[in-house]
């Protein structure tokens, strides 16, 4: 890393999520750009696929950090392209399951395989033990975030 990230460690963490979060967009912005999706459009159909569990606006809003209106929008916009079904919740109507759609999974696996490529450009170099250490830090950073937000 850059000389001047180390005379202050604590910004760091902060410089490489925003620098993290800059790539991961840049090596999407081709495939995005060809199948005409927005990035938010392209995380949803990500986060959908990669997150069964995980199928309502606020889940995306919850674990993407991403806004309701950013959500909604892009929901809408992945509605119209029959990318995505809505599915109102049987126990509580006010509660909509999102599922993607059969259409939709041609362009899931090439979104995967520009997520893949990221990861592994991210982790180039990495052994398995310096992975198995970063991962063991930043289990613990995760703990100590979730406890702040408590």
């Amino acid at each position: 890393m850059e000389k001047e990230l180390f005379d202050n460690k604590n910004s760091i963490f902060l410089i490489f999520n925003w620098k993290m979060k800059k790539a991961y967009d840049k090596m999407f912005y081709p495939i995005i750009r060809e199948l005409e999706l927005t990035q938010s459009e392209a995380d949803i159909l990500l986060f959908l696929y990669n997150n069964k569990q995980f199928d309502t606006a606020g889940d995306i809003a919850k674990y993407r950090a991403m806004s309701k209106s950013m959500i909604s929008k892009s929901v809408d916009g992945l509605y119209q392209k029959a990318f995505i079904a809505y599915q109102v919740d049987q126990k509580d109507k006010r509660c909509i399951h999102l599922t993607l759609e059969e259409t939709a999974m041609p362009i899931v696996q090439q979104l995967k395989k520009v997520q893949k490529d990221f990861f592994d450009q991210l982790t180039h170099g990495i052994t398995e033990h310096e992975y198995r250490v970063i991962e063991s830090a930043l289990d613990k950073m995760y703990t100590n975030i979730t406890q702040t937000l408590k």
